[in-house]
This record gives C-alpha cells, sequence and structure tokens, in this order.
C-alpha cells in the first residue's frame, strides 16, 4: 500500500521543534514508567504429540484461571522440562519498556543515566519474580513492583511447532496490583513525566489505572494508552475511550482501530483514524499510533476546529524476507519501544517512527521479545 494511494505525505506539516509539544505536558522528558502484566513466557519447542496430548491448537490461545484443570496446567511442566526451554520476560508493556531501554543503550549520543525507565506491577514471591527482576535490571529497566508473597508470578507457556505457535497464559499476581502500594510509592512513581498504560488492564484494574493517569494529568505529566488487542476494544469500549479521553498518545494495531464501532464503511485507513478521533473528545495535540504490519505504521493528529488532520504521516515498514520473520508477536510493544526512545530524546515525529519500525523490525526476527545487546539504529 503506497503513500500516494492513501493521501499521506512522509513531509512534516509542523516543524521538528513544535511537533513533540504539547500545551499540557512539561518538557521535556526523561523519565516513562509503564504499568501492566509482567508475566514470565516459557518459551520452547514442542512435539506434535504434546499438540495431540493436551487438545492444543497451532495459533491458539488459551487463557488457563487459576482454579483450571490440572491437565492444562501440566503444560508448564512439560514445557520446562524440554531441553530448548527458554524464560523472557512477557507481557505488553513490559516488552515495550525493555525494548525502550534497549535503544537508549545503543544510543552513545546521549547520557543513557539521563534517562529513567521503569515497570510498574505486581508478581509472586517465587523463581519467576527473579527473572523478571533480573532481566529488568539487566537491560536497565527500574522494577517497581509489588512482591505479593502469598501469590505466584503470572506467565505464558509458549509451544514452538514448525514456526507455528500455540499460548497457554495463566494470569496470578500481576491481577492483584493494589490501590495501598500505589499510595506508598505515590512519590516515587511520580518522579516519572510519562505513564504507558497498558490495555490489558482494563479487564480488572479500570479504577486503578484511571486514579494513576488522574495522577498524572493533575501534574502535568505526558498520558499514553495501549490498545493491546482487538478483544480488549471490542470488550472494554467504554473503559478504553474513558481512558482515551485522558490520554495524549493512544497507540494500537489497524486491527484494533477498526474495533471502533463506525456507521460508515472504512475505505481509507484515514477513515479509521478520523472514526477514532471523533469517537474521543477534543484534546489538543492529541497524538494516534497505528501499526498495519507490513504496511508500516501511521502517526496522526487531528484538528477538532477544522475537522482535518494537522499532521499524518505513513512510514513503510523494513523490507525483510519471509524466511526471516520468526515471531510476530510483540512488534506493535516494540514499535512503541522504538518510538518512544526517540520521542523523549526530542527527535520529530518521523524519525520516531522510523526507530520504531527498525526495532519492530529486530524483534520479529527473535522468538519472543529478545534482541541483540549492540544494535545500531542508525544504519539499519
Amino acid at each position: 500500500m503506497s503513500e500516494n494511494n492513501l493521501s499521506f505525505s512522509s513531509k512534516r506539516s509542523l516543524s521538528d521543534s513544535s511537533i513533540n509539544s504539547n500545551p499540557n505536558i512539561e518538557q521535556p522528558i526523561y523519565s516513562i514508567m509503564g504499568v501492566g502484566d509482567p508475566i514470565v513466557d516459557i518459551i520452547s519447542e514442542i512435539s506434535l504429540n504434546m499438540i495431540r496430548d493436551y487438545d492444543l491448537e497451532l495459533g491458539g490461545s488459551i487463557l488457563a484461571n487459576e482454579n483450571c484443570e490440572d491437565r492444562i496446567i501440566e503444560v508448564y511442566s512439560k514445557l520446562e522440562k524440554l531441553p530448548s526451554v527458554n524464560y523472557i520476560p512477557g507481557g505488553s508493556v513490559q516488552n515495550t519498556m525493555r525494548v525502550l531501554s534497549w535503544s537508549l543503550n545503543n544510543d552513545n549520543t546521549i547520557n543513557r543515566h539521563e534517562y529513567n525507565i521503569s515497570m510498574l506491577g505486581s508478581v509472586g514471591e517465587d523463581l519467576y519474580k527473579e527473572k523478571i527482576i533480573n532481566a529488568l535490571d539487566d537491560i536497565g529497566v527500574n522494577p517497581i513492583l509489588e512482591i505479593l508473597k502469598n501469590d505466584k508470578t503470572s506467565r505464558c507457556g509458549v509451544g514452538v511447532y514448525q514456526k507455528e505457535k500455540l499460548f497457554v497464559t495463566q494470569l496470578r499476581a500481576s491481577k492483584r496490583l493494589s490501590e495501598k502500594y500505589i499510595e506508598d510509592n505515590l512519590d516515587k512513581i511520580l518522579e516519572h513525566q510519562a505513564l504507558i498504560i497498558e490495555g490489558y488492564l482494563l479487564n480488572n484494574k479500570f479504577d486503578l489505572v484511571k486514579k494513576l493517569c488522574d495522577y498524572f494529568i493533575q501534574n502535568k505529566k505526558l498520558v499514553i494508552l495501549t490498545l493491546s488487542a482487538s478483544f480488549i476494544v471490542k470488550i472494554r469500549l467504554n473503559e478504553i475511550i474513558e481512558l482515551g479521553n485522558k490520554a495524549d498518545i493512544i497507540v494500537g494495531s489497524m486491527e484494533e482501530a477498526k474495533e471502533f464501532p463506525s456507521n460508515n464503511i472504512f475505505n481509507t485507513p484515514e477513515d479509521v483514524f478520523k472514526n477514532i478521533f471523533l469517537k474521543l473528545e477534543p484534546k489538543e495535540n492529541r497524538l494516534l499510533l497505528i501499526t498495519d504490519g507490513p504496511n508500516g505504521a501511521y502517526c496522526i493528529k487531528y484538528n477538532y476546529d477544522t475537522n482535518e488532520f494537522s499532521y499524518k504521516i505513513h512510514i513503510p515498514a523494513n523490507k525483510i524476507k519471509d524466511e526471516e520473520i520468526k515471531d510476530l508477536n510483540g512488534a506493535g510493544d516494540a514499535f512503541l519501544g522504538g518510538f518512544l526512545a526517540e520521542y523523549i530524546k526530542g527527535s520529530n515525529i518521523k524519525d520516531c517512527c522510523k526507530n520504531g519500525i527498525n526495532a519492530a523490525t529486530v524483534i520479529i526476527q527473535n522468538v519472543g521479545c529478545t534482541f541483540p545487546k549492540k544494535f545500531n539504529f542508525e544504519k539499519n
């Protein structure tokens, strides 16, 4: 899909110095905190026999509740006994924070110690907790984690068979981030100038994340909302819109964006974007970021006074061979991480998007949200 067909232009309609400006936000931004589900992904290659034995489905996803049948829970122990098992931090916002920190680590033009990247969430008192904390520390993400001593850390079993995957997710401690922990650590939380809210939290923590939003807005700080998944937009539309009205940046995939109800047919991406803006209350300089797989990414601002886009850009995806793609999961999380690594440095939006595309390109060439320690973003 070309820029011409979309009537999108790669020329900025606003100056580099003004594109990141927002009259409601105190600039510059040096610290970002993400709040979401800290999860450990337990990844291993599996046999066809294992898929059959547990009635699993390639490409499928099972949400295992804490009291589900023992047969499904056995999947985790089976994965962990396999020689190819690997433990990788997972969860949408946790992926974003790690990619954000990784991108900053690879920029030798900045003083990395000036930037504070943190992850807020809750974990259990177990070995999975240690794996999460060690992985965050290793990449330079500050863990602000409530440790629930009588609980267990959330986990996702990922079975890989001939490049196809299946998922068995069990949310445990991450569902129980407490208001008391937020209040007790509010000073530390509000040291950050930007907040990322994971849409998945709207299933069980809407009131808590709304309160966090309000804290940041009252202190003239940036609020970022991720849509997370199409089913979240479907079943939590009212909550998505309420938080979207508060957000300065809204991030999602094209599939998620199309879940916003409309009486009109979406003939072009512009129709999709305008529909979202019109579902929300007017907010000056609100930024919409939409990823569209192999079609790249879009960045849009809307002028409610003129009912026109005040800024719109399309950045194509990098061209890579199909055989180089190992795992598309986490690509959107990585895009946001790469985007924000440039955004907080004050880069223009085009360069922010390009950095996001580069980060996502790396992630999809690995299984899980993993990346080489050293990477030259300028040349890729």
